[in-house]
């Protein structure tokens, strides 16, 4: 695979072995700027980890990641912090402090110190309470919220510092019944804002509508899918 210093993401060659078993094998591609790429396939097939491992909190047993250019297992930690700070990330299972308010939740994405306090932060907040419908949780504590609030707050921390890059792990995990209204916020978030994706998920449906490109994963690797003209939103 040629070198994509101008490409947001570029997996060339992972394999991830833990354990003794090789989970991925020769995982290949590349994700252009404002491009957006779905992995689908059931659950336990690895799609979570591919997502890990493009934002570095993983490390592949062979092959390369370059993230925005830069060779992700050349940074050490602090430099990982400053290139993952430009992609935006949701993951399953949960990752608010319950003990905090949505809105301290929120300011949380841009990191600790004086930027977190700014009047530039909290204008981002401010918009996205707004645009996830959040507004009336501001000051609720993440822990008091149902499952699927907490779905809506974690996504709404994905935009919050305005990410080049958006990493969805099952975007709609705990929020089925609200996911029609959550797929509009996250494609006016994504395609007129021009922002790559990277999706993982087991609703090919959603893939097809969201998604330039789709893979499934299939026995660890990736085999991309014909092209499905996606779906119109009904936007409101």
């Amino acid at each position: 695979m040629s070198d994509a210093g101008g490409s947001p993401l570029v997996f060339d060659g992972v394999a991830l072995v833990i354990g003794g078993a090789r989970l991925l094998d020769s995982i290949s591609f590349t994700l252009e700027p404002r491009e957006r790429v779905a992995i689908t396939g059931e659950s336990g097939l690895g799609k979570s980890l591919i997502l890990r491992l493009a934002a570095g909190l993983v490390s592949p047993s062979a092959g390369s990641i370059r993230l925005f250019g830069q060779e992700l297992a050349a940074l050490d930690p602090d430099a990982r912090r400053v290139i993952r700070a430009r992609c935006g990330l949701a993951l399953q299972g949960g990752s608010l402090l319950a003990a905090l308010s949505v809105e301290d939740n929120l300011r949380l994405g841009f990191g600790q110190g004086r930027v977190a306090a700014s009047d530039r932060v909290q204008r981002r907040i401010d918009r996205m309470l707004v645009d996830f419908d959040i507004g009336h949780l501001a000051k609720r504590t993440a822990g008091a919220l149902s499952a699927s609030e907490q779905r809506r707050v974690e996504l709404a921390r994905v935009f919050v510092r305005d990410p080049e890059l958006v990493m969805l792990d099952e975007p709609f995990e705990r929020s089925h019944a609200a996911a029609a209204a959550l797929e509009q916020r996250i494609h006016r978030q994504t395609v007129p804002r021009g922002r790559a994706l990277l999706l993982a998920t087991q609703d090919e449906a959603l893939a097809a509508r969201l998604a330039d490109r789709c893979f499934a994963l299939h026995r660890g690797r990736l085999v991309q899918q014909p092209s499905v003209e996606s779906r119109p939103l009904a936007m409101s």
